[in-house]
């Protein structure tokens, strides 16, 4: 294949790319002050605690406090489960095997009178206990290879299922925005690096370098269409 070819179908797949993530990014995203649909993702809602270290991800074992704000699709006489699932390239997943069982949530907790739901901070949390993140597959929860993966080691965001049945995706939920977990040498300690869920800083600034270099391959590619037409 010429390299001309090489060029148009990395173009076309990184514009097809971005295009799809900016439909999901319409179909997921919460606004701000809006009432919360279904199936949406909601901004901020896996939520580090402190001390933790900023543009890190969460350590596998890490305690979160997991927050929706109000809302009319839960009730307080429902009881909300909270499950990890692996979110490649960010987008929530379409299917309850993409959730990890040995995640769910232990506590039951319910939603306040207007809807909106903090884990910690919840009556049917008596201990006040955070919600642990992990990098999966993992054995401590008794994980294969094929269980559902997320971390940031394989470059695939984790995202937390916030609803009434985490095996059934048509009754109500939402999902926490998408995060990296990094994994922990200590057994889960959730104390080793601890973060905020954010890549580390050096993805961080690789994505605008690749995406500069995808770029300069269009002019290249351009210039070397222009200089040929000009020379015939």
């Amino acid at each position: 294949m010429s390299s001309r070819n090489v060029a148009r179908r990395v173009i076309a797949s990184v514009a097809a790319t971005a295009a799809a993530g900016a439909v999901v990014a319409l179909t997921f995203a919460s606004p701000a002050g809006a009432d919360i649909p279904n199936n949406s993702i909601v901004p901020d809602s896996a939520q580090a605690q402190s001390p933790f270290n900023s543009g890190t991800p969460f350590d596998s074992g890490q305690g979160i406090d997991v927050v929706v704000p109000a809302n009319s699709l839960f009730t307080s006489n429902e009881t909300i489960s909270v499950e990890e699932c692996s979110a490649p390239n960010g987008v929530a997943p379409t299917q309850s095997s993409a959730c990890n069982g040995g995640t769910v949530s232990g506590p039951s907790v319910s939603p306040n009178s207007d809807g909106s739901f903090d884990y910690i901070n919840n009556s049917g949390n008596p201990l006040n206990q955070p919600y642990p993140v992990y990098f999966t597959p993992d054995s401590g929860l008794g994980n294969t290879n094929s269980s559902p993966a997320c971390g940031d080691t394989a470059l695939t965001e984790c995202i937390l299922y916030i609803g009434l049945n985490p095996n059934d995706l048509t009754q109500n939920h939402v999902w926490s925005q998408p995060f990296f977990v990094h994994p922990d040498p200590n057994n889960d300690s959730g104390v080793y690096d601890p973060g905020d869920g954010t890549p580390e800083v050096p993805l961080a600034v690789m994505l605008p370098v690749a995406a500069m270099g995808l770029m300069a391959g269009v002019v290249l590619v351009r210039r070397r269409r222009t200089a040929r037409s000009a020379s015939r």
